[in-house]
């Protein structure tokens, strides 16, 4: 078991480190958006940021999810070849079309997104930003596949570096401002599908098999509601933000909400290397055990850095950047929502561990339905919170969505592929964290600083302390720890 979960570990620290690395490339755009663009202006850059989110699903309609399980299961490289030119040449032709659809009525979608037809040159950029993502995905799955964890990461960080450079130019030296930002993630997204080209060339054939279109777009389609109803948990709250509390309350969530991302990218980390592992994994004898103890170990972790982001959001928010402030004047006010977004994550990482049971049997049919539950909270949620509590309202709706979506599959996954959770240890885990972040929250303000570190380093001791380790846990933490003296010695 331990041997399977260090090949997890490696895969999941490699990913982890490169979005880490590229996300951190990313955050260093705040201090641009924030100090030269207005939150309502920024606030309508996270509105086409939150449809372009939606569409995305749209134009890849869960090929994600099925080309991975298919190409990795696949016996031959011939077969192999068949499967990556079936689904390259459907994803160029539908991404032509509906890009093609945006590029020809941008005024519609301006309305429809910004209640003014204004900014139909975005929509006509956003055209070229989805056409080349939807492109890119085929090569980025190849590398999953492959577990080339470190030319996956290189390319995501170039993406991130070619927008960073191309906001620096356009947006805080040109003076281009919200027609700037989405010029310079067309031009990330294009580079990135030039520098994917090789990949894509190595595995591209003209070959199209309808048999495997067919197997590929009915266990890919219901993704398609499934997928919208997860971006709409994450994305809606903009959209009624801008309704109910205006544009600078958008701009001002959005902000805050990059900061709660952080535990987005270790989740995208995990989920990146989880899928192709759990697939593997399953033929073993003891998957169920396995999938537990994984499922401790993830919120173990999550919940650490949940502390360690939110006992010093405050210090984050107000770090500097060559002189300029991580927010701008006006954004900081959002911190509260931090947290909340913490823990919204971590419920979206419960909810991709209870997923082995839909895939393994087969039973993708039953995820529209329990995604479904989650936006519909989402959506009502944010009705009745946001009039009341404005922006914590949102973030309030973003957890309730994704805890009671998480709850849903973990009842239906238990019946179709019963796994053995630890939940007296998850209790462990989710108490002490709690506990630990309201002593942060109450300590008083001359030593809050130094505290809230001893009460982040506190984490492990206290679950030590709790009866938290098992003896097989201890047993092998102690051969590492004779390991590393003898090596020293």
């Amino acid at each position: 078991m331990f041997e399977q979960l260090k090949r997890l570990t490696r895969h999941t620290a490699v990913y982890g480190i490169g979005h880490i690395l590229s996300r951190f490339i990313g955050f260093l755009l705040l201090p641009i958006h924030t100090n030269y663009l207005k939150p309502d202006v920024y606030g309508l850059a996270s509105l086409l940021f939150s449809s372009l989110a939606i569409l995305n699903v749209l134009f890849t309609y869960g090929m994600d999810v099925a080309f991975l399980r298919y190409f990795i299961l696949a016996d031959s490289r011939e077969e192999k070849r068949r499967i990556f030119g079936t689904c390259f040449w459907m994803i160029l032709t539908s991404s032509l079309f509906l890009s093609g659809i945006l590029f020809a009525f941008p005024a519609l979608f301006s309305e429809w997104i910004f209640r003014s037809s204004a900014y139909r040159s975005l929509i006509r950029i956003s055209a070229g930003i989805l056409a080349a993502d939807a492109l890119s995905l085929l090569p980025f799955l190849i590398l999953r596949a492959e577990e080339k964890s470190g030319q996956f990461v290189f390319q995501k960080a170039l993406n991130i570096l070619a927008n960073m450079v191309s906001n620096i130019i356009l947006v805080a030296w040109l003076g281009k401002g919200l027609e700037g930002v989405f010029i310079s993630n067309l031009i990330a997204s294009c580079l990135t599908l030039c520098t994917l080209a090789p990949v894509v060339m190595r595995w591209l054939r003209l070959v199209f098999n309808f048999r495997i279109l067919d197997s590929i777009l009915h266990f890919g389609l219901p993704y398609i509601p499934s997928g919208l109803a997860v971006i709409i948990m994450d994305q809606i709250g903009r959209f009624f933000l801008d309704r109910i509390r205006g544009q600078a309350a958008t701009g001002i969530f959005s902000a805050n909400y990059k900061i709660g991302m952080f535990m987005a990218i270790l989740v995208a980390a995990f989920r990146f290397a989880w899928h192709p592992f759990f697939l593997s994994a399953s033929r073993q004898d003891d998957a169920p055990r396995l999938f537990a103890r994984v499922f401790t170990y993830f919120l173990c972790l999550t919940f650490f850095f949940f502390l360690a982001v939110s006992l010093f959001v405050k210090e984050i928010i107000g770090f500097r950047i060559a002189g300029f402030r991580l927010f701008g004047e006006g954004y900081g006010m959002g911190a509260g929502i931090v947290p909340v977004i913490l823990l919204s994550y971590i419920a979206y990482g419960a909810y991709l561990n209870f997923m082995v049971g839909i895939h393994l049997k087969k039973k993708t049919a039953v995820l529209p339905w329990i995604t479904w539950i989650g936006a519909g909270t989402a959506i009502l949620a944010n009705r009745l919170l946001i009039p009341t509590w404005g922006i914590s309202g949102a973030a309030w709706a973003t957890f309730l969505a994704y805890f009671i979506m998480a709850a849903s599959l973990y009842r239906v996954g238990r019946r179709l592929y019963p796994v053995p959770y630890e939940w007296g240890r998850v209790l462990k885990i989710a108490g002490i964290a709690s506990l630990l972040a309201a002593l942060g929250a109450s300590a008083p303000a001359g030593a809050r600083v130094w505290v809230r570190g001893l009460l982040m380093l506190g984490f492990f001791p206290l679950l030590h302390l709790a009866g938290f380790l098992k003896a097989d846990e201890k047993s092998r933490l102690k051969r590492l720890w004779m390991r590393r003296i003898c090596r020293q010695g």
